[in-house]
């Protein structure tokens, strides 16, 4: 189910309003089960980055797998990443009486990674261009984790209503899930 540019621009308007702290930006969001499908066409939008970044990190560490498996192992970490998550936290809010709640939270955790992809990019790029971990660019990409991180939590504590150390479980569990995911993908390749 493909949104319409307005619902597009509607959900980037969302999680650029949370992104400055605005609780308001929710009001932005379908939050309607078809406003639920929607929304992980944001997962399109983030791709092009996500797959300029995995070439980079292939490029430095190398790996002796042909592309069609690179493709297939990153495709399904990808659509994996985009999935784990909204499932691991159904069932939670299911158990901590979120449920009404978390179509909205899903819908706007959606349309805020496009917010993260868009700063952490660039970020991430310059860092790969400067020597990675090691540079001194490495503390500005670990500050600028820690405020998509922080970002994460205000989306999460808005959309659920729940209190900061409950929103900091859901943004540990998604942190968690996703280099699970990517760990593994990374190891199909060796």
């Amino acid at each position: 189910m493909m949104p319409s540019v307005r619902e597009v621009l509607y959900g980037l308007y969302g999680a650029w309003r949370l992104a400055l702290l605005d609780r308001g930006g929710m009001n932005y969001f379908d939050r309607s089960l078809a406003g639920f499908w929607k929304s992980f066409f944001a997962a399109a939008l983030v791709a092009p980055a996500y797959l300029i970044l995995v070439a980079l990190d292939l490029a430095e560490s190398g790996t002796d797998a042909g592309v069609l498996r690179i493709f297939v192992v990153h495709s399904s970490a990808y659509a994996l990443s985009w999935v784990a998550f909204p499932l691991a936290a159904l069932h939670i809010c299911d158990a901590i009486g979120k449920h009404d709640a978390f179509v909205g939270y899903i819908v706007a955790l959606n349309w805020a990674e496009v917010v993260q992809a868009v700063v952490l990019f660039p970020v991430l790029l310059l860092n790969g261009a400067m020597g990675g971990a090691a540079s001194p660019f490495g503390l500005v990409t670990a500050a600028v984790y820690l405020l998509v991180l922080g970002y994460q939590w205000f989306v999460t504590r808005s959309a659920l209503g729940v209190a900061g150390l409950g929103a900091a479980g859901f943004v540990a569990l998604d942190l968690v899930i996703g280099i699970l995911i990517n760990e593994i993908a990374v190891g199909m390749l060796k």
